[in-house]
């Protein structure tokens, strides 16, 4: 029996020639903002579902939000709904990974600063001391051992760097990466080794605040810290003092406080309540993580071979754990 699949303001049945060869030719499509009449879909690809598109169809098995990370609306409300499972998209894990990775190098380095000053012809900091350190030979602990901290883990190990890092249940890894896991209630022993301390969780109510004046103090002085995950998940007042006082060599974040809430605040929207821009040991980036010109190429993959395998009556990938959060 065909698999019936709805989009909501979802454009792949318009432009991904990629998505239309990859996608089994069984499966029937629709897609629109508003619920069809008679729906009758077993998936909906909506980040955001209502109650109302999820009563609408009786038949409905899956819904399916269509980038990584879950908002905390759907979260709720599918809560309420046992028989529905939840799932997202892993497309962006790598590219993810590398922003992090970069930024990890430009903190680093203080590659921001330097740039800055040669633009403006200045060479003075060539010969002043030298804030850049090494990475090579320093352990790095990674939080959130998913497939974006995977993917950290093996270019921290390429580049000569010891990897730790903490996952809920770090038995369940079965991957061949030289990595020493953890579990998280062991994070207050690991963070006096983390001479990098590498954030990919998602946000939830248990890792809201996780990293606070406490967690930071416990790493080495002049050790740095990168969040790809999500901006609560650090205190941005510790994270600020930190780098003032200079118990942080540096730090790195793809992920914010506030964000633009309108068009018109996407020219002058602070990130975050506390000056981060003015610190030269700070780099800033726009929450692009995920952001390549191969993104959409990359999500057409993996939503066809996500829904390939519900319509073969496979185990659908990618579900998620509902009260975890991921």
């Amino acid at each position: 029996m065909a698999l019936k699949v709805h989009f909501y303001r979802f454009g792949f049945l318009d432009y991904s020639k990629e998505f239309n060869s990859l996608i089994d030719a069984d499966i029937i499509f629709s897609q629109g903002s508003d619920i069809p009449p008679g729906a009758d879909y077993e998936v909906l690809v909506h980040p955001r579902p209502s109650k109302d598109w999820l009563d609408a169809s009786p038949n409905l098995k899956a819904v399916v939000v269509p980038w990584a990370g879950i908002p905390e609306e759907t979260r709720e409300i599918l809560s309420g709904y046992p028989d529905i499972s939840l799932h997202n998209l892993h497309h962006n894990n790598f590219n993810t990974a590398e922003l992090g990775f970069a930024l990890l190098l430009a903190a680093a380095k203080y590659l921001v600063p330097l740039d800055q000053k040669l633009r403006a012809n200045d060479w003075r900091p060539r010969y002043e001391a030298q804030k850049a350190i090494m990475l090579r030979g320093r352990t790095a602990l990674i939080l959130g051992f998913g497939e974006i901290g995977q993917a950290l883990a093996a270019y921290c190990t390429g580049l000569g760097m010891k990897v730790i890092a903490t996952k809920k249940h770090p038995e369940s890894y079965s991957g061949e990466l030289n990595v020493d896991i953890y579990s998280n209630d062991k994070l207050a022993e690991l963070l006096p080794k983390a001479d990098v301390l590498l954030i990919a969780l998602p946000l939830t109510e248990e890792t809201e605040d996780l990293i606070g004046e406490e967690e930071i103090t416990l790493m080495p002085e002049g050790s740095i810290l990168i969040n790809i995950g999500r901006g609560p998940i650090v205190n941005q007042h510790a994270l600020y003092n930190a780098l003032k006082s200079g118990h942080l060599h540096s730090a790195g974040s793809d992920v914010w406080y506030n964000y633009p809430k309108s068009k018109e605040e996407r020219e002058n929207t602070p990130p975050a309540d506390l000056p981060f821009g003015e610190l030269e040991n700070f780099v800033l980036s726009p929450h692009r993580g995920g952001m390549v010109k191969e993104v959409e190429i990359q999500r057409a993959k993996a939503l066809a071979n996500l829904l390939n395998s519900a319509s073969r009556g496979e185990p659908i990938p990618n579900k998620v754990d509902i009260e975890a959060g991921y």
